[in-house]
């Protein structure tokens, strides 16, 4: 008795009208908000503006905590603008959706609004909404695209988490806080554009993002958590500040690293956090123009090394380098210093040192991904840009790539 006296006062509902439920929010301001049917929604539902009841006209504010959960019939659902708070578990497991529209009165979606929403391909969030709550994406395994507007601060954990057909995902720089496992096991994401409005990267942030070719830390990032990117073993180019100060890798339940990745061409801005990338696939590093001391990186672990860039007009002490990359290497060093360099510890050893094209750290111009997005911008004598300039522009991508492009 006590059990069927629980369901019902959760199922309950005030009123219905064309086969939507509502509750009563506030008789005084006579607002009301969708409530659960007993999974009876299906097919395309229109959410109306006002509702009459017992003779009042009432208005639709909200959509209540797991209104549609479970509804897998369920296929589109027009949301109108006078909603403004969508409840949590609004949608659970409505895996049949497949099209609906948030209007921009909504500033929140919150925890597990659209978990298991299977049949959703591509998502649109408004300028209006601050925050995504805590698995509000999660397991939406057919979801393509998602738009993430400026007004966004903050993406909880597991927001994203399981999303396997995400492909293209921009991060704007108005998000300062990216939840654990936020985009964790996304096999099908390539690249992603973290801003410099982060500080940290999560726990597991991107776990088992298997496809992710590229990897770009913003100067800013001080702490990369555990596991961050373990197992995202097909990660082409990193790049890696001296912000960061912290890589956790002592996690006391897994124990797992916060790279696992065999990248062949890594940035660095300082031998810390080179030392967290895996040595044995690297085949050209570039030193950052702030590094100034590198002496703890271990070079001869580094044994597929061909090409090594300093970016840094004062030569960095550097150590541990073997004889056959002495002569071997093609070390490339900023326009200007090569006396400097060639009168340094170490750096003077090298036969092959020169200054040249490989002094702004840009990888030969290759063929990049449809998905690849730009994250630097250099003329062609080397200088970064802000901008587009008039003439040859330089251009880094994502996945580690570059190309040459002509502005008039």
């Amino acid at each position: 008795m006590l059990f069927s006296v629980i369901v019902n006062s959760v199922y309950a509902y005030d009123f219905e009208v064309d086969g939507i439920y509502y509750n009563i929010v506030s008789a005084a301001d006579k607002t009301c908000e969708v409530t659960s049917g007993y999974n009876k929604y299906s097919g395309d539902v229109t959410i109306p503006s006002t509702v009459q009841y017992n003779g009042r006209t009432l208005s639709v504010t909200g959509i209540g905590r797991n209104a549609f959960e479970s509804c897998s019939s369920l296929e589109s659902v027009a949301i109108p603008n006078c909603v403004t708070n969508i409840g949590n578990g609004a949608f659970y497991k409505c895996s049949g959706l497949a099209s609906i529209t948030i209007p921009s009165s909504v500033t929140v979606i919150g925890e597990d609004v659209f978990s298991y929403c299977t049949g959703l391909t591509s998502f649109t969030i408004p300028n209006s909404v601050t925050s995504i709550g805590n698995f509000a994406f999660y397991n939406c395994t057919s979801l393509i695209s998602v738009d993430i507007p400026n007004s966004v601060k903050s993406i909880g954990h597991n927001a994203f988490c399981n999303c396997t057909s995400l492909a293209s995902v921009v991060i704007p720089n108005s998000v300062t806080e990216i939840g654990s496992d936020a985009f964790s096991d996304c096999s099908n994401l390539t690249s992603v554009t973290i801003p410099n409005s982060i500080k940290e990267i999560a726990y597991c942030t991107f776990n088992y993002c298997s496809n992710l070719s590229s990897i770009t830390i913003p100067n800013g990032v001080t702490t990369i958590g555990s596991g961050a990117f373990y197992g995202c073993f097909n990660v082409n180019y990193i790049s890696l500040p001296s912000s960061v100060t912290k890589i956790d890798t002592s996690d006391p339940t897994k124990g797992t690293p916060s790279f696992s990745c065999y990248p062949k061409i890594c940035t660095i801005g300082s031998s810390y956090t080179a030392n967290s990338i895996k040595k044995d696939s690297i085949v050209k590093l570039i030193l950052m123009e702030d590094v100034t001391y590198f002496s703890d990186y271990n070079f001869e672990k580094a044994e597929k090394l061909d090409t090594l860039v300093s970016l840094a007009i004062t030569p960095p002490s550097i150590n541990n380098v073997t004889e056959k990359q002495k002569t071997d290497l093609k070390v490339f060093v900023p326009k200007g210093t090569l006396a400097a360099y060639q009168a340094a510890d170490v750096w003077k050893e090298f036969w092959n040192l020169q200054e040249g094209d490989g002094t702004t750290g840009i990888n030969p111009v290759s063929s990049h991904s449809a998905t690849a997005k730009e994250i630097g911008r250099y003329t062609i004598s080397g200088e970064k840009t802000n901008g587009k300039v008039p003439g040859i522009n330089i251009i880094r991508m994502s996945d580690g790539t570059t190309r040459k492009v002509i502005v008039k």
